[in-house]
């Protein structure tokens, strides 16, 4: 089994990219995705070329910051995205504008030199029915995969595990993550959010201080012995090609 370390919110703060590199060069993360248009971005991005070893994908943003384009329908008053409290249960949203947003804010990665991995989201909003079928429709003219979806005519058995996040973060809780999907899939992607925290991710997440504690469960010198014995490959999205 292969399986892809992904380190979201690359680009929100220093100290959430500053964790990321350290959990790629020091651990078994090998991607990313980034947040265009965040206050950290241009250090994420320069980070970004001095570590060849980590994958850069985008993680698109509905419900955090502004947006890239004129999109009204997924904005309130104050021209910010919705909060995720009340973006779940928002309905009527521009299909177009939808379009437009996810194509900006990949067109706007791209602008920086990177080249792209592949797509996912913050609060995994790319999942809300009004937004999946227009994401998935953007992201395959890029050919690249998604978040939950894999890689468009690929057949390689891909999964997506969410349940490495949370207080209880220890070294046992990820390899029985791992034992649960073995022989069910060829390719896995855990999603990790390591950071070493600042005052700014105190200000923007209240999911902060558990970071530290994923950082140092990926940074663990003995998994990469625990992944060996299971026969588990490091790997990145270009597995599912």
């Amino acid at each position: 089994m292969h399986v892809i370390f992904n380190a979201d919110d690359f680009g929100l703060t220093l100290g959430v990219n500053l964790g990321i590199v350290e959990s790629c060069v020091a651990g078994v993360v090998r991607s990313t995705t980034l947040m265009v248009g965040m206050p950290a971005e241009q250090q994420a991005v320069q980070l970004a070329g001095n570590t060849p070893a980590l994958k850069v994908g985008v993680h698109l943003r509905f419900t955090a910051g502004s947006p890239l384009t004129a999109a009204s329908s997924l904005v309130n008053e104050q021209g910010k995205f919705l909060p995720y409290s009340a973006f779940w249960a928002h309905q009527g949203i521009s299909q177009q504008q939808i379009a437009d947003e996810t194509t900006a804010q990949i067109e706007h990665f791209l602008a920086q030199g990177l080249t792209l991995s592949h797509v996912d989201s913050h609060h995994h909003a790319h999942t809300h029915p009004e937004l999946l079928p227009v994401i998935e429709e953007v992201v395959q003219g890029y050919r690249v995969p998604l978040r939950g979806r894999g890689l468009a005519g690929s057949t390689c058995r891909y999964a997506f595990e969410s349940g490495f996040y949370g207080e209880e973060l220890t070294l046992s809780r990820l390899t029985a993550l791992l034992d649960g999907h073995q022989g069910r899939c060829d390719v896995l992607e855990v999603m990790t959010h390591p950071a070493l925290v600042d005052q700014s991710l105190l200000e923007l997440s209240s999911y902060n201080i558990a970071r530290t504690r994923e950082l140092a469960v990926l940074t663990d010198p003995r998994l990469p012995q625990l992944l060996k014995q299971r026969g588990i490959t490091v790997a990145d999205y270009s597995s599912l090609f």
